[in-house]
């Protein structure tokens, strides 16, 4: 799993892939790495994710309270499709900001 830094203060992590149960478990300790391993706010890229199930849901919302629990964000980056259908209807986006484009700052700083 490929980390971007475009700039200090915030880690954009690709999703390659859907977010289903077989997923989630083989992305789950890159998840669990960033917390433990990073001090920087996260963004989840969702562009190329097609699919999220409740696994998936559930390991996004389980990093987000970690996250938050250290004062640290998680933004969801071009979430669209299925997963956007999803994940507003269970509200998702009234806890973890959805976002289109990568944030100004970050993007004039890119290395």
């Amino acid at each position: 799993m490929d980390i971007l830094r475009p700039h200090d203060g915030i880690i954009i992590l690709p999703i390659a892939t859907d977010l289903d149960t077989e997923h989630v478990v083989s992305i789950q300790p890159s998840l669990e790495a960033l917390v433990d391993d990073h001090a920087e706010n996260i963004i989840l890229d969702f562009t190329h994710v097609t699919f999220i199930d409740s696994t998936g849901i559930g390991a996004i919302v389980f990093l987000f309270k970690r996250l938050t629990s250290q004062r640290r964000t998680l933004s969801l980056l071009k979430v669209s499709g299925q997963p956007h259908k999803l994940m507003t209807m269970l509200r998702v986006e009234n806890a973890i900001p959805f976002i289109e484009d990568i944030p100004e700052s970050s993007a004039d700083h890119s290395a």
